[in-house]
């Protein structure tokens, strides 16, 4: 009898431990990323750039986000996680725009926000958009579609280039 106690004590504690230990309790993604995308500004219609290299300036690490060559359409934009700011360069790699002077700039402006999302999960950063600058020598605009960057995964922000069409 006591050994049939033993074992079912066991069982019931095993499977109170491969209960408690579900890994499927923290699904979303945990990073509050920016998603852009390119649009023709005459069209209005989603375009692709395979002549662009965008990285990110004074960001420790790696800051290339795209390299020149790879067809584009949209892309994550990190965020400095040390900064209050990040800009964003835009060079544009077609034989007759090679010239830095040409180059667009993206500043965006942020506060961060620290988000506890749960036990499972822990915490993130949110940003609360602040404001934002860019030039306009091949860019004809941007536009920052909503003031706070989520873990939801939608375009956040659009740059509208000038194309030939």
């Amino acid at each position: 009898m006591r050994r049939a106690i033993i074992h079912i004590m066991c069982a019931v504690a095993a499977l109170v431990a491969a209960t408690s230990c579900s890994t499927n309790g923290c699904l979303d993604n945990q990073s509050a990323v920016p998603r852009c995308g390119f649009y023709s500004s005459q069209s209005k219609k989603a375009v692709s750039l395979d002549s662009i290299t965008v990285y990110a300036v004074g960001v420790p690490g790696d800051t290339m986000l795209v390299k020149c060559g790879s067809g584009v359409a949209q892309l994550y934009m990190p965020l400095d996680m040390s900064c209050d700011s990040t800009q964003y360069v835009l060079h544009y790699d077609a034989e007759l725009l090679r010239d830095e002077r040409l180059n667009d700039t993206l500043t965006l402006r942020y506060e961060r926000v620290p988000y506890f999302v749960s036990s499972e999960c822990g915490a993130m950063y949110q940003f609360n958009v602040r404001g934002y600058a860019f030039t306009t020598n091949l860019m004809d605009s941007v536009v920052v579609t909503t003031t706070r960057f989520t873990n939801v995964d939608s375009e956040t922000i659009q740059f509208y280039m000038r194309t030939s069409e």
